[in-house]
């Protein structure tokens, strides 16, 4: 792969046509079905603006050798730079699907031998491939999606490829066969073979994780996910002064398809952190960066400034969407100091991106530095959130470790310093990336292997979420999945973890022992339905009905004879009658809101993302709804709301454990 670097630096050299320019709106190629463009992708409005082919730093792409005395990671200690995050979990099955997997099309193209293809529809036609829209923003869903307490998955291997994770796709690629560069340089830059890798792709974008995924994970109680994305997804612009640059015709539609996650998220009352897996010259030389070279060219002034301008335009076009909970800065990178001086200036770029972008949360990682990350948080006034990544898998000392050994651990030390950093951060801080991954080393002499590894499990998800903000599981989905659970949320949800997540982060044991004392036994089985009811209802929004759809969180009508137990049945969207009488010029407050709010952040544990500086009157405020005078009558909701709705949700677990 280095060579085809070099030899790409060589013709983008010699040739240097590099004028800039911004692809047009809604227009149609010669094939009548198909968009020409990613429709309001681009504007005039991005910072940083290169015209001149004389920009180019000649060393922007310098070739490293990778044992070199004088390579970074080669003179310093691993624990300075952090240890990689992927790990290739050979099993006989994947190997299988790699050497037997049965391509498209038998006319091949490139050096890789790849499926020829003449073009991708999507799955039921162009029609499901919109460009990007949003629904207006909504002020007061968004407070409370981006506040609440997080319980999510990674979408690993969807927008950024990562050959360990799906070694299938990766059948045709060159090189290592591990990083996305690798599959487009195994089709080629001859015209058959971009027409060809772009259809690949696309299909992948498509298929891969559907709507059906986001109606699965909403109804587990997943709240979150985490989406990977390279500098390369926003689009064929950003591919510039890249490798990426020769194949950008393949990203035409890339940005489209990610907007698509977006509101299937939406859709579902899932949040969305789009997090920027893979940077400019990549930022850790692994393959999730997009290159798997060993070459780290991030940490140079020009390619740390491609990558403030991509950000820019990304908190430009996406702050303003209400699901999106966050956006990462950077995925591992390593830990020099040009990263921690590069991130404030940054987050300040983007905050300047646009009026949304001033308070969309920031995220950042640490850089595999728990103690910098919160220090960092600590000295900013902003919303910016610390991301820690867990593995304890890949150094000698944690395949040294027994199962039993690592859980010790993390219910010592690690817990301690976790809640410690935790406390720090303003419990700004969340674990991003973690799994249920042990080496073989490590629980081959146990005497019950699985149980020993769902303890481990179980005692990481206790530890992110009780000292923490929460947590993203990696990943969701891996080619041969139930070979690798430790890896793969969607066998590790059946074989390690307890499989459904309530989405408003209510253990049902709380429920249960603080509300219907007489749920035990052969009963504990009716809270799955009372399970079910409350993750089912949907989060306030500034426009929110006024009846629940659900009977049993509603108030009684007014026409309706009093039979005094309102406050058994007020529920989230009971907004008819006022709990509190407040004075004649505070009538315009909304019932019933606060109350809502309230349950969702302080009862249901949704209040742990910047707990300390949480606002929800303010949201009511800038939506409009409520005067800035109504604090008070405001405040007395709250506390009669809490009361209002705790009686609701007595009264629905009282009733389901009369039925049990």
């Amino acid at each position: 792969m280095g060579l085809s670097i070099l030899n790409w630096i060589e013709r983008h050299e010699s040739q240097c046509s590099c004028k800039r320019s911004f692809p047009r709106s809604g227009q149609l190629q010669a094939h009548p079905a198909a968009p020409d463009r990613q429709s309001n992708q681009f504007d005039l409005r991005l910072h940083h603006g290169r015209s001149k082919c004389d920009d180019i730093k000649p060393n922007t792409f310098q070739i490293q050798v990778s044992d070199s005395t004088t390579d970074w990671t080669a003179t310093r200690e691993s624990s300075e730079w952090g240890v990689p995050s992927t790990l290739y979990v050979p099993v006989e099955s994947q190997n299988q699907t790699v050497s037997g997997r049965k391509l498209a099309s038998s006319r091949k193209v490139g050096p890789g031998g790849c499926p020829y293809s003449t073009g991708y529809t999507p799955v039921g036609g162009w029609e499901k491939l919109p460009p990007p829209t949003f629904p207006n923003f909504d002020p007061v869903k968004a407070t409370i999606m981006r506040y609440r307490q997080q319980q999510g998955v990674n979408l690993g291997a969807w927008f950024v490829q990562e050959g360990w994770m799906e070694g299938g796709f990766m059948s045709c690629a060159t090189g290592t066969k591990q990083a996305e560069f690798d599959i487009l340089d195994g089709f080629g830059t001859s015209k058959d073979g971009l027409m060809s890798a772009r259809a690949y792709m696309e299909q992948r974008w498509d298929t891969w994780i559907t709507e059906d995924d986001f109606r699965n994970l909403a109804a587990m109680g997943i709240n979150t996910v985490r989406l990977p994305i390279g500098y390369w997804s926003a689009g064929p612009y950003f591919t510039h002064y890249s490798p990426f640059d020769q194949y950008k015709s393949v990203y035409e539609f890339s940005w489209r398809y990610i907007a698509r996650a977006i509101n299937w998220a939406a859709k579902y009352d899932i949040g969305v952190i789009v997090d920027l897996h893979g940077a400019y010259g990549s930022q850790n030389g692994q393959a999730h960066s997009g290159l798997n070279d060993g070459n780290i060219q991030w940490y140079n002034t020009w390619n740390q400034d491609l990558t403030t301008e991509l950000l820019v335009w990304i908190a430009k076009e996406i702050s303003d969407i209400t699901n999106v909970v966050g956006i990462q800065l950077l995925n591992e990178p390593q830990n020099r100091d040009s990263y921690w001086k590069w991130l404030p200036t940054a987050m300040d770029a983007m905050r300047a991106a646009s009026p949304y972008a001033k308070t969309i949360p920031l995220y950042f990682h640490d850089a595999f530095v728990l103690e910098k990350g919160a220090a960092f948080v600590s000295k900013r006034q902003d919303f910016v959130v610390s991301d820690h990544h867990a593995y304890y898998v890949y150094t000698p000392s944690d395949q040294a470790l027994s199962a039993q050994g690592h859980i010790s651990k993390l219910d010592s030390s690690i817990s301690n310093q976790f809640e410690q950093q935790s406390s720090i951060a303003r419990r700004n801080l969340i674990v991003g990336e973690w799994s249920c991954a042990l080496a073989w080393s490590s629980i081959q002499n146990s005497k019950s292997p699985v149980h020993d590894q769902t303890e481990f499990c179980q005692t990481q998800q206790d530890i992110w979420q009780s000292k923490g903000s929460g947590w993203t599981f990696w990943s969701y989905k891996m080619e041969n999945c139930d070979q690798n659970s430790g890896w793969c949320f969607q066998s590790a949800s059946k074989k390690f973890l307890a499989g459904n997540f309530s989405s408003w982060g209510i253990p049902m044991s709380t429920l249960s022992s603080a509300n219907a004392g007489n749920v035990t036994g052969d009963k504990v089985s009716a809270l799955s339905s009372i399970r079910t009811s409350i993750s089912r209802v949907c989060l306030p929004t500034a426009h929110s009905a006024l009846k629940s759809a659900y009977s049993f969180l509603s108030l009684d009508d007014e026409d309706e004879e009093d039979d005094g137990d309102d406050i058994s049945k007020v529920g989230p969207n009971g907004f008819g009658r006022s709990l509190f009488t407040s004075a004649e010029s505070q009538q315009v407050v909304e019932r019933g809101i606060g109350g809502y709010t309230t349950f969702a952040a302080r009862q249901a544990q949704q209040d742990r993302v910047a707990a300390t500086n949480i606002d929800t009157f303010q949201a009511y405020v800038d939506a409009g709804r409520f005067k800035a005078s109504d604090q008070a009558t405001y405040n007395a909701q709250f506390a009669a709301g809490v009361k209002a709705v705790e009686g609701a949700i007595t009264n629905i677990v009282s009733s389901f454990s009369k039925k049990a």
